[in-house]
This record gives structure tokens, sequence and C-alpha cells, in this order.
């Protein structure tokens, strides 16, 4: 008992002198001490050096501090070191996962420029990141068990913070800019419900579809095909890169009409070239016409056209409509495309065409990958005279299964359309 006496007088004579000397070397303490000590309740203060103060004076009075404020000293100093840090790292930029209005999840990325080391963070504590070292297998743990709740799929929201990163060197900015576009595409490749929120292309008719600002539409192929349309104006479309920085480069700027063409190349199967001056698309079970690029003069079909628009309009030329009604509806006269047959030892393609209304087939040659006109299409029975060189490849493609059929022409052949 005594020894424990003596250890709690030597710690009050300890912060008695170390008080006093504070007194004469902090003007803040002295402050504190004569206005604020038995006037603030402990628990009421948020400030860690005011917190070590009234450590130091209880300790100067009785030798211990309680359990209530050891915690909350531990609290505080965590919440600093949290600031600490923040303070000495560079925001490089913000990333959210959506349903509908609901966010499910956001991220911040950071650079510690004296570490060189990048950081991330999913939470905050009185507004100020948690960091944590960037990792993978982190930011694949957290994103590929997001769900949505009342749909099949979820959306990015994202920000670079460009000025933030301004002041850093080049070597090291266009190393962060890469970071968050591989983190982009990184995030939309653990989700797969981030996959599920294409936007489907549906040909335009008299105005344009209807998008959502924050769904990506699939302009070509692959990731760096997504895009997110950012102005749907009267006279011009704007389209930023989903998975990727925007900046001035890669930004699609379209007027409408040329935004009109891209929905229809991207939305509608082109089934045939007639030698009528129109070709023919399909589009779930619709049929549309559109004026080849060799024909001019018919500007009603400028762009794709629903079949039954085209009948019902009062622009259309009655002629065109006899050649559309009496041709392509009834005969069914044009030939559709069937089959793609390289040719050995040369650079030459045989191709194959079906007459939609006989069912008879028709080839053509297409040499150093020049497409023939429909005009040079000939029967099928005519090969094996006109061209023998070419009839053995051609019996032993139809008889086996070549790995180098073109991807799509199977799915071409099982087009079932009822005119």
């Amino acid at each position: 008992m005594k020894s424990y006496l003596t250890i709690r007088n030597s710690i009050k004579l300890f912060h008695r002198i170390k008080n006093l000397v504070s007194q004469f070397l902090d003007p803040d303490f002295s402050a504190f001490k004569k206005f604020e000590f038995k006037a603030v309740p402990t628990d009421q203060l948020n400030d860690l050096r005011k917190l070590r103060y009234v450590r130091d004076l209880k300790l100067a009075e009785s030798g211990f501090i309680n359990t209530a404020l050891k915690e909350q000293l531990a609290l505080l100093k965590s919440k600093d070191q949290l600031f600490q840090k923040d303070r000495n790292i560079t925001p490089i930029g913000r990333i959210s996962i959506h349903e509908n209005e609901n966010k499910l999840m956001k991220l911040l990325l950071g650079y510690h420029r004296v570490e060189n080391r990048t950081y991330i963070s999913f939470t905050h504590v009185n507004n100020c990141p948690v960091w944590r070292n960037y990792s993978i297998s982190l930011l694949k743990e957290r994103v590929q068990h997001l769900y949505p709740s009342r749909s099949d799929h979820l959306f990015m929201k994202h920000r670079y913070f460009q000025r933030d990163v301004d002041h850093l060197d080049m070597q090291t900015k266009n190393r962060l800019l890469h970071l968050f576009n591989e983190t982009l595409r990184n995030i939309y490749s653990y989700n797969r419900h981030l996959q599920n929120g294409i936007q489907t292309l549906v040909p335009p008719g008299d105005k344009l579809p209807k998008f959502s600002k924050t769904l990506p539409i699939q302009v070509e192929q692959g990731l760096e095909g997504l895009f997110v349309p950012a102005t749907l104006g009267k006279n011009v479309v704007v389209l930023v890169p989903y998975l990727k920085v925007a900046n001035e480069k890669n930004r699609l700027y379209l007027s409408v009409g040329e935004f009109r063409t891209l929905l229809g190349q991207k939305s509608i199967t082109v089934l045939a070239e007639t030698k009528y001056g129109v070709s023919l698309g399909i589009h779930g079970n619709r049929l549309y016409l559109k004026a080849t690029d060799s024909v001019g003069g018919i500007d009603v079909l400028k762009q794709w056209t629903l079949l039954d628009d085209f009948l019902e309009s009062k622009n259309a030329p009655k002629r065109l409509k006899y050649w559309v009604v009496k041709n392509l509806i009834e005969k069914k006269d044009f030939l559709i495309d069937v089959d793609k047959i390289p040719l050995r030892q040369t650079n030459d393609t045989l191709l194959l065409k079906k007459h939609y209304g006989s069912g008879k087939t028709y080839f053509a040659l297409s040499k150093n990958g020049k497409k023939p006109e429909l005009k040079e299409y000939r029967p099928i029975v005519n090969l094996k005279s006109k061209h023998p060189e070419y009839y053995h490849s051609y019996r032993e493609y139809m008889n086996h299964t070549n790995p180098l059929e073109p991807l799509g022409t199977k799915k071409k052949r099982q087009i079932k359309i009822s005119i």
C-alpha cells in the first residue's frame, strides 16, 4: 500500500512540475487551466490537445485518471492519426456504384507522394477518409458482393480530381490516370450486375429514343466502346467514355443525324442488299429499309425506316412503294448471306447467298477482299463448270465443319421472317 501511494505521489509531483513549466512555455495551457478546466465537462472535449491538458492536470491532482478519460484519449488519438494521414494524401478520384437513386458503395483513391504509394478508402470518420493500402484483392472483395434489390443491374459514376493531381510531376500524373482507368475496368469486370446495365439500342423513329444519362450504351466492341449519353440535344449528341476519364480526345460529338445513323448500324442486322436500290434490315421480328450508298435521290430512306412506316408515308415515291411491295414482299426477290468460304493458297473468298423466294443458292468471288456486286452472283450449279479449281473446296467445306466459318454466319442462317 505504501509503495502504491509512493508511486501516486511521484506521479503527482512529476506532473505538478511539468504543468508549472507548461504555464510559462505554453500560453494555451495557462488559459485552459484558468477558464476551461473546471468549467467544461471532459466528455464534451473533442480537442486532443485540450484533453491532454486535462490528463496532466488530473494527474497532478490525484496521480491517476479514470477509464473514461483513457478511452476518450485513445479515440481522439486514433482520429488525429487519421487526419494526419489524410493531410499527406492527394485525392485522385471518386467512384460510386448505384442502383437507381440508391448509392451502394463509394470509394476514394489517393496518392501519398512521400511514400510513393496509392491508397483506397471505403469509409469515413468525421468526414475524413479511412485510408488503406490499394489492393486489387481488397477491391474485388468489396465490389463482387454488391447486389441490386429492385432490378437486375447496377451502374457506376466516377469523377477524376484533375486539379488535385495537377501539381504532381507528369510521370506520376500519367501513372495515376492509368490506375484510375484500370480501377474502373476492374470494378466493371468484377460485378455481373454492372455488366447487365448496358442500355439496349433500338432503331430511331421520328424521334430519338429516350436514353438514361447514367447507363452506358455499346457504341463499339469491347470495354473501350462503352459510352454514356451525356448530352442529347436537338442538334448535338455528346457521348463520354464509361470506363475512362473523359477528355476532349475521347468524347464523341455527333450531330443528331450521325447519332441516328449510329443507332441504325448498331441495332439493325443487315439482311440483304437488293438490286432495287434499297437494303433490308431486321431488328427483332420487324423489317427495315434503307437506301444503299450507291443510290441517290431516295431521301425518304436516308436512314433505316420501318417497313410499315415507309408504306404508310405520304412522302415516299409511289413507284418505289410498288417495287418494294411487288418484288420484295410478294416475290421475296433478294439474296441473303449464307457462307464465306476461304479458298486455299489464294486471297480469294467464295461468297454464298440464298435467294429468299426460291431458296436457290448463288455464288460470287471476292478477290483480294474486294466486295462483288449483286449482278456478279451466279447459280451455284454453274460453279463446277465455270470454276472447277474452286469446286473441290466448296464440296469439302459443305461436307465438314470448317473452323474458319465467320462469326455470325450461323445466326444469319437462322433468321426467320414473315413478309
